[in-house]
């Protein structure tokens, strides 16, 4: 049984008087552990399609399932607390907080969780050694390099040990080395802990590392192509 299951999906919003289509009619499946590009032009619905596997959003018509729990019975409040426990983000701005040491960053959500203090230094320090900051923790953002902002984030991801990791354009403002070593760290997440990734990216570099790249257009998948070793995906 796949992890995600997305039939027949559509997503409508209106802007004023009018009706923007954003998926129309989308089926898509994605196995545990399986590490996932998604690609397309601006406008072919892949923050739209992000959104919702994520549980940020909902479909306007159509079913998506994750983990065998459909979004669309779900209230506000039932997504808030299934998304803290499935769903880990990285962003392509980090969305970190300023005023918050790295150690601090990492404990954030799993004060939402509920996990007690003790707890929460202990695994946040955990993380943030196995993506190799043992000796950042007490930095703050601004002290922290691009790649060293995007490791915390991804350790931050991983705060309440979540089915599947989405990231968002995650090299986008990293250099080419930096963005290689965040790359590589997610896939290692689906080898060594059978997370599953999903990357959404205009960047066929951070596409190579994964074992398929579904492209949109129009709100609707154009192509579905599983990727052997070495294929370019440009």
């Amino acid at each position: 049984m796949p992890l995600m299951t997305m039939s027949g999906v559509t997503k409508e919003y209106q802007l004023g008087k009018t009706t923007v289509r954003a998926l129309r009619g989308l089926d898509l499946e994605i196995a545990k552990g399986e590490v996932v590009a998604i690609m397309g032009p601006s406008g072919s619905g892949k923050s739209t399609l992000m959104h919702i596997l994520g549980a940020l959003d909902v479909p306007t018509n159509g079913v998506a399932r994750i983990d065998g729990a459909d979004l669309k019975d779900m209230k506000e409040h039932q997504l808030v607390t299934f998304r803290g426990q499935k769903v880990g983000f990285v962003f392509q701005t980090f969305n970190l907080i300023q005023t918050l040491s790295a150690l601090q960053n990492v404990e954030l959500p799993m004060i939402f969780q509920g996990i007690g203090k003790s707890e929460r230094h202990h695994k946040a320090k955990d993380l943030l050694e196995r993506v190799g900051l043992a000796d950042r923790i007490r930095h703050k953002p601004s002290e922290l390099s691009g790649g060293e902002r995007q490791r915390v984030a991804v350790a931050r991801s991983l705060a309440n040990a979540p089915e599947i990791i989405l990231a968002d354009e995650p090299t986008g403002n990293l250099d080419t080395e930096s963005g290689q070593s965040i790359l590589d760290l997610l896939k290692q997440l689906s080898a060594r802990d059978g997370k599953t990734v999903i990357i959404v990216t205009h960047d066929p570099e951070a596409a190579e590392i994964a074992d398929r790249v579904i492209r949109l257009r129009d709100g609707c998948v154009s192509s579905n192509s599983v990727m052997s070793a070495g294929e370019s995906h440009a």
